[in-house]
Order: C-alpha cells, then structure tokens, then sequence
C-alpha cells in the first residue's frame, strides 16, 4: 500500500530524459468505484484546465518521487471524461465524517492508503471516532465497495465497524472448529517450534566453538548420554566409540552440538576459554555474535509464529525499505496483511507493530498447539510441549550464559579504563552520601563502594577520558607513592 499524503508534494520526473516536470498537488480517486484514478499536477484557472497523470501512465512511486516515461504523458484533465467528471464533482475527502448505517462514528478522514499497482483503495486514516487511538488519536478503516458518500457524511455497512475490532479470540475459536484442522495446525506448530529451538542451540554452539573443532574433540571419544536425530530417533547410544563417519553425519543433520555435548564438551567453560584467549577484543566480538544470533533467532522464529498477528491492531505503521505500507497504524491485521509481511520479510516488525515480542509470539504459538493437540491426539502433544519447552530453556540459560560472561568481560574492560582518571560529576550512593566528588581519581577502593552501593554502573559512565588539562602539581596524588625510588630505596 501506499498512503496518499507521502506522494503529495513529490517531484515528478521522466525516464527518458531525467527532466522534473512538476510535482503533485492532490489525489484523484473515484469515489463510486474506491479506487485512484490520477495524480493531480496542475490545478485548473479560469483560463486553464487541470493538468494530471492518469495512474496507468506511472511507472512507479518511490520514497523521494514519481517517475512517468515520457513528459507528454501528463494531460488534460477534459481530455480523459472519468477525471474531468469527478473534478466536477470536486474532490471529497478531508474533513468527511465516516458514520455506519447503524449510526456508529468510526471518524473524520484525513487520508487515505490505495495498492499502488491496482489503485484500488484498501483504507482510510480518520480522526477521532470510537475506535481511534488514545495515543495519537487516528485509526484505520478499511475501504469497502459500498461507501456512499454524501455532503458531510460518508456511510458505510455496519459489518465495518466489526472489521475494526480485534478478532483474536473469535480466530482462534475458529480455528478450533474443524479438529482435522486443529489437529493439523498443533502438529504443525510443534514441529516447526521444535525446529526453531534446534536451529538456534546448534547456531549458539557454532558461534562458541566451531564445528571443525567440534568434530576434531568428539572423534575418538566415548558417548556419555544417548545422542538423537532431529526426528527422535536414536543416533548413538551411551558407551560407543565416536568415529569420522559419525561426526560427519552428525554435522550433515544438525545434531553435531548434541553429540558435541554427549562426549563431554562443556559449552560454558569454552565460552569463558574463548573470551579469555580473544582478550582486548572479545566484548565487541562477542557482541556481535550475540546480536546476530539474537536477530536470526527472532526472524526465524517470527517466520513461525507470524500467524499470531492474525486479528491483532497495528500500531504503528510498517514499511518496506521503498516505503511501501505493509500495515497502517490501526489497522486490523488480515490474512492479506500477513502475506504482505512475508513478501517482504517483515513479519517481526509486524509482531512488534500488533504488541508481540517473537518469544511472546512463539509461547502463544505453542499454546495453541498444545491446546488444540491435548483434546485431539492426548498425551502426544504433552511430549511435543515438553520437547519444545526443554529445547528453549537450554538454548535461553546457555543464551544467559552468554550474555553474563560478556557483560563481565566488558565491565572489567571499562574498569580498567577508568583507574586513574578523574570523575565527571559527584557520585552519591542509596542514602546520598558522596562516595566520590567530581575531579577526584577514581580508585579500587571507589570501584568497591560504589560496586556495592550499586552505583557501578554510574560511575562507569562519568569517567572523564579526555586528557587531563591539569598543573603538575594538580594532578599528583596527596601522597608519595610507596613504590616510588626513595621508598623502594
């Protein structure tokens, strides 16, 4: 989609020459059959006619333009009989009040979104209304076939009013109607949730200890624990011999980090080992590796659980890179809006817009399976629940494990950096006593007291690091040092 106030005001310019020929003033859409029709580029005088460009001479609309083939295709508006009937007609839009027959105020349209393809328009932004956003105070009604507009009053079918609500628990009691489909949808989700839990324990085990590494330790070794493949099937059991076959194998189906662990690996300790062999660099490293797997773990999981959107209020807009409008603020998400996310990989940024987190995503994802499984195939969905929830839990504590070492690793980093140096601003700790006033060296003594006052991380952040334009005197310790020459003497 794309919204008609982010097109007015854009320049207009030709393919074949690179000329600007004008910028658009307004829209015209035709109000009987909802869809646009032109863009207006020059507005009729009493010697003039209104010059615009019909939709299907466009050739597309961008963020900063729109681009036309040729400058001739920007006409007359007399000259195509549909615009000049409906510039007869005069625009109507802002300012009119959007009411059902019923007589429910949905709001004031301010704007409007159409399918830049087809013209056809797929929504409206209003004011007010007993929908609107208590935040900014707008919302999203959808377009049907049957508005009719009057003077100062459009009227719409009452159903529209129930388009605008949020369906999640109707949905749902839909979806659990037909047990062939709800049986269907648990098994499905199980699987595809059991899938993402692998996927991300065998990436945080590749970024701690690489695979070569991985088969290079486990050749050779004793199993100490059952090792299965992704379908539950037993691979190797306790007390065989590793050999080269099996570790290829086990790197080919994605259970290499399993047999890794069964051999006795320890993903904790080789964390900390690599931490401490990368040394200066191993926070921004880690950082890194930590944020990407976060982010290829939150879209693979939002490419699963994307449905959970389904009936939810966006609020906010989401947009591809070109400014396409996957989704308006307000808007009640469809299955349409869920492929328009797909289209262009932005089901997390759908999830965020309707409220979901992708793990809060995931876990509703997961209790509907279970739900629906439980009445339908009975304790089989208890053992696909476990599965799922054991898999998580131990990709989030080693995830934890992760987060904690490189948090420490940088804490003691920044420490290091700021013995020595004078503080920026005076630090107080719980009962606003000073532990250290502005100027002063910071010390390990001061490191302690403000640790334990759990002002750290105050502290950490008041360090001045600029060199100091301080007199020799200014900035020598009260005191001689006790290892200076005449003490070491």
């Amino acid at each position: 989609m794309r919204k008609g106030s982010d097109i007015v005001g854009k320049p207009i310019i030709t393919y074949d020459t690179g000329e600007k020929i004008g910028r658009v003033r307004d829209l015209i859409f035709d109000q009987e059959r909802n869809y646009l029709v032109a863009l207006l580029v020059q507005e009729g005088g009493f010697m003039s006619d209104a010059r615009v460009l019909p939709l299907a001479s466009i050739q597309s609309i961008g963020m900063d333009a729109a681009i036309v083939g040729r400058a001739d295709q920007i006409v007359s508006a007399r000259s195509d009989p549909k615009v000049a009937a409906i510039l007869d007609r005069n625009n109507i839009m802002n300012g009119t009040h959007i009411m059902t027959v019923s007589g429910q105020d949905l709001g004031k349209m301010v704007d409007l979104y159409f399918d830049e393809m087809t013209g056809a328009i797929e929504g409206y932004e209003v004011s007010g209304g007993i929908f609107a956003d208590a935040y900014s105070g707008r919302s999203f009604v959808p377009a049907v076939q049957t508005l009719r507009i009057g003077e100062n009053y459009a009227f719409v079918p009452a159903m529209v009013a129930d388009l605008m609500e949020e369906q999640v628990g109707g949905i749902k009691a839909a979806i659990q109607d037909t047990s062939d489909k709800v049986q269907s949808a648990a098994q499905k989700a199980g699987e595809q949730i059991s899938e993402v839990s692998r996927q991300t324990t065998t990436q945080i085990a590749n970024a701690i200890v690489d695979p070569d590494s991985q088969k290079q330790f486990v050749l050779g070794r004793k199993t100490e624990s059952e090792v299965l493949r992704p379908d539950g099937s037993v691979f190797l059991t306790p007390g065989q011999i590793v050999t080269m076959a099996d570790a290829t194998t086990a790197a080919n189906i994605g259970i290499l980090d399993r047999l890794y662990r069964a051999t006795g690996g320890n993903l904790a300790e080789d964390a900390i080992q690599r931490a401490s062999e990368i040394g200066k660099n191993a926070a921004g490293k880690a950082s890194a590796v930590a944020q990407d797997l976060t982010q290829t773990a939150n879209a693979t999981t939002a490419r699963y659980t994307i449905n959970q959107a389904l009936g939810r209020r966006a609020t906010t807009a989401v947009r591809t890179r070109n400014g396409l409008i996957v989704a308006a603020p307000g808007q009640i998400v469809t299955e349409s809006t869920i492929e328009r996310a797909q289209t262009y990989h932005l089901e997390e940024a759908l999830l965020r817009s309707v409220g979901l987190s992708t793990s809060n995503a995931a876990k509703a994802g997961a209790n509907d399976a279970v739900d629906a499984a439980s009445r339908q195939i009975g304790d089989t969905g208890d053992r696909v629940q476990n599965g799922i929830v054991q898999s998580i839990e131990w990709a989030k504590r080693t995830g934890e494990k992760l987060r904690a070492q490189t948090t420490h690793i940088i804490e003691e980093q920044q420490i290091k950096g700021a013995l020595g140096r004078p503080a920026t601003r005076v630090i107080l700790d719980q009962q606003d006593r000073v532990i250290l006033n502005a100027g002063e060296l910071i010390t390990h003594k001061s490191i302690e007291a403000t640790r334990q006052a759990e002002v750290l991380e105050v502290l950490l952040s008041s360090v001045y690091t600029k060199t100091p334009e301080f007199s020799q005197a200014t900035f020598r310790a009260p005191e001689p040092g006790r290892a200076s020459l005449p003490h070491a003497s």
